[in-house]
């Protein structure tokens, strides 16, 4: 099982349209830039635990931005444990990861914040967080909670919507339907980003309903040559 902790960075060579998170935020400092590629970072994460697999090094120097877009992003994956408790463990480890960077990279500590540190001092910490994250990077850290910054920030949406529609008195049949509300999604650009994890997926489905027909081809010719055997 991989360690639960951001791993030291590894020396690759990068290609030109090819940038890594390190670097992608040096030249996109604005509040607004950082959130938008931390939930694309989200939204790529929850794709690859989809299916089967998670993040294999979670650190900014290894996690990419392709073509300059906020919404194409890469990491670098590992099959996921086929123990259920296992795999949970993983995708929690992943999504603390994952916070744990975007409060550095907000604060400007990364290099310094270790999760301890950040545990136990969280509450001086979220004063440099944007207002709005700080009760989903506080269930995160301190609670636990296995929880997608996508679906927080749709369900913050949905409540945000009713809130104002109730501010504004809006009438009934005026209203959004907000029972659909979900969270972001960006399966067309990650298909093609993570083709591979879905070749593989294809692969295991295929295995999954060849071996089970092969036992009950097998099954059956057996059970015909004894047929015909006993017939003398």
């Amino acid at each position: 099982m991989k360690d639960n902790i951001i791993q030291s960075p590894g020396t690759e060579k990068q290609e030109n349209e090819i940038m890594s998170l390190s670097d992608w935020v040096m030249s996109h400092p604005s509040e607004n830039e950082l959130k938008e590629v931390f939930l694309n970072m989200d939204v790529a994460m929850k794709y690859i635990h989809d299916h089967g697999y998670c993040i294999e090094v979670f650190h900014p120097s290894q996690i990419f931005v392709l073509d300059n877009s906020p919404d194409h992003i890469k990491f670098s994956t590992v099959p996921l444990d086929p123990d259920f408790a296992s795999s949970e463990k993983m995708i929690k480890e992943d999504i603390f990861n994952s916070s744990l960077i975007q409060i550095g990279i907000y604060t400007k500590t990364l290099n310094s914040l270790t999760p301890e540190f950040l545990k136990s001092n969280f509450d001086e910490i979220s004063q440099f967080l944007p207002a709005g994250d700080v009760p989903y990077y506080r269930g995160v850290v301190q609670r636990g909670a296995k929880v997608y910054l996508s679906e927080f920030a749709a369900e913050r949406s949905k409540r945000d919507l009713e809130s104002l529609e109730e501010q504004l008195g809006t009438e009934e049949e005026d209203k959004i339907d907000t029972t659909n509300f979900t969270a972001v999604s960006n399966d067309e650009i990650n298909d093609k980003i993570y083709k591979s994890l879905n070749r593989s997926r294809e692969a295991a489905f295929v295995n999954y309903l060849i071996i089970p027909t092969l036992i009950l081809l097998s099954l059956f010719v057996i059970g015909l040559v004894g047929w015909i055997i006993s017939l003398f």
